[in-house]
């Protein structure tokens, strides 16, 4: 399954956002990203494709990660919310 180098940067700029933005907790780690990234994989060959797509990506996000996602102590979002937050953030490539 092919996954071009532009989406290998969207996925650690996602990572990167939850490390820099006061917003969360704690940010995701490389295994996190590592697990994004095997479910987005998963996602396009379920969808009978041979490479993955930003899409992949964002559909499986608050899946694979929603319950690493806490938000800082002065806030109480709840994680898909937190998800859905973070892909706002990061613009698609």
């Amino acid at each position: 399954m092919h996954v071009a180098e532009p989406l290998l940067d969207y996925a650690q700029a996602l990572l990167g956002s939850t490390r820099n933005a006061p917003r969360y907790r704690h940010g995701l780690s490389p295994r996190a990203g590592l697990a994004l990234l095997r479910a987005a994989r998963a996602w396009a060959f379920l969808d009978g494709r041979t490479a993955v797509l930003p899409e992949d990506v964002q559909a499986v996000l608050p899946a694979v990660v929603g319950h690493r996602l806490a938000a800082a102590a002065d806030a109480a979002d709840d994680p898909e919310s937190l998800a859905a937050e973070l892909l706002q953030a990061v613009p698609v490539p």
